[in-house]
């Protein structure tokens, strides 16, 4: 929840709130988001490397959703600053926030390995684990959209703040229960080195990816499916606000898509089942692209058609959430058959590349793409700025989906080949433990 209301509203604070041009809002997000991208090489090495008092994973439970509670609060704050100082000053807070998250969201992916023992689990966890994200939106979109309106149309700047601080204090709470339930999974044990095989330098573990091309064909269909789903998150608020001229109506949006998403989770297992993963992916983005395009010629009409449109193309697009964690685990699998290197944590810890590098990307054109058209907060909205804020709105996640289709073509682990993988890597690790 905490998330989504960064995803969602953390454009137009900057815009309308904070009053930063649309222009810098895209350079903010685009800085702050390529060094948030970048530490995850850095987080994923360090989570890879060390052996902590609660566990390599479990550890990151504890302190740094702390950090991340005060950062990602203060990210929503308009100091009475100078101009420079404020873009400086919610830039810097906007970094330490993400970062922070990315040491515990990157354990949180990286317990999967140790839960789950064979495809079939992994894929179950993978699935849960985005099920759970996607039933949260639907609280979210009850809850916290209707409470932000409430507490912003007394005082934006602090609606904003309170908001956010309650999410960030629940997201402690959240990982300190992980922490907590899976207590029996990771134990200490000081006399144990780690194995041979996990000595892998930061170089190394960067040499895995780019050597790993199913890695990096998964990275980068990744990155163009984030960037237009992200796209599409940012420019919501701006149509209801500014095209449809109803923005209460973003709380029902986004009730009705929560509701979809998580519809579309449910039934994920049973497409997976019969088309495989890789032809899941394809199916879902192909479905998405569409639906962008039939976007443009209607969606501008009506918010109701608006929201139809997007609910339809997330009742097949959203099979593909679920199966993405177990996808990176099969790569992670492939590269240590291949390598004899085993990275698991560092390739699990990709992941969220694609989702930092989709929000940078996605926000950063929605910034420049903004100030191009003329935005201005709070102006009147003519037809013509209708017209090319609908392009912008259709037209980015549309192009990203035709690069994400011809990359994911190229990818081609399979059930079956991964089952002899894994049989292969068991057999590696037996020998490191040993």
């Amino acid at each position: 929840m905490m998330l989504s209301l960064a995803t969602n509203y953390y454009a137009i604070f900057l815009t309308d709130v904070a009053f930063i041009t649309a222009a810098h809002m895209g350079t903010i997000m685009l800085i702050t988001h390529l060094v948030d991208a970048v530490s995850i090489f850095i987080i994923g090495s360090l989570i890879q490397k060390t052996q902590l008092r609660w566990g390599k994973f479990r550890s990151w439970f504890l302190f740094m959703p702390v950090s991340t509670c005060v950062f990602f609060t203060l990210t929503f704050t308009n100091l009475p600053l100078s101009y420079g100082l404020k873009v400086v000053y919610l830039s810097m807070a906007y970094m330490i926030a993400h970062v922070s998250l990315n040491f515990a969201y990157n354990a949180h992916l990286g317990m999967i390995s140790v839960l789950s023992t064979s495809v079939k689990d992994r894929l179950h966890l993978s699935t849960r684990n985005i099920q759970f994200g996607m039933a949260s939106t639907i609280l979210y979109s009850i809850a916290v959209i209707p409470m932000l309106t409430w507490l912003c149309g007394k005082n934006p700047t602090m609606g904003y703040f309170y908001t956010v601080g309650l999410l960030s204090v629940l997201q402690v709470f959240g990982y300190w229960n992980l922490f907590y339930q899976t207590r029996n999974y990771e134990k200490y044990d000081p006399s144990r080195k780690l194995a041979s095989s996990n000595k892998v330098s930061l170089g190394e573990m960067l040499s895995q990816v780019i050597r790993n091309k199913q890695l990096l064909f998964l990275i980068s269909a990744d990155t163009m499916s984030n960037v237009a789903l992200f796209s599409v998150y940012t420019f919501a608020i701006y149509y209801f606000k500014y095209i449809s001229n109803y923005e209460v109506w973003m709380a029902y949006h986004t009730f009705a898509l929560s509701i979809v998403s998580f519809s579309s989770s449910l039934i994920s297992p049973l497409v997976v089942k019969r088309l495989g993963k890789k032809r899941t992916y394809l199916l879902a983005v192909t479905w998405s692209t569409t639906a962008f395009l039939v976007l443009r010629v209607f969606g501008a009409s009506s918010p109701y058609i608006y929201t139809t449109i997007l609910c339809l193309s997330a009742l097949i697009s959203g099979t593909a959430g679920p199966i993405r964690q177990a996808m990176y685990m099969d790569a992670a699998e492939f590269g240590y058959y291949k390598t004899g290197r085993d990275a698991s944590a560092f390739v699990m810890s990709m992941f969220t590349v694609p989702i930092k590098l989709g929000i940078a990307l996605a926000t950063t054109l929605a910034g420049y793409g903004l100030a191009i058209i003329g935005y201005v907060p709070g102006m009147a909205a003519t037809p013509e700025f209708t017209s090319n804020l609908m392009d912008i709105i259709c037209f980015i996640p549309a192009g990203c989906g035709v690069i994400a289709i011809t990359i994911m073509s190229f990818y081609s682990l399979t059930d079956d080949n991964l089952n002899t993988y894994m049989e292969a890597n068991s057999l590696k690790r037996a020998d490191a433990k040993s």
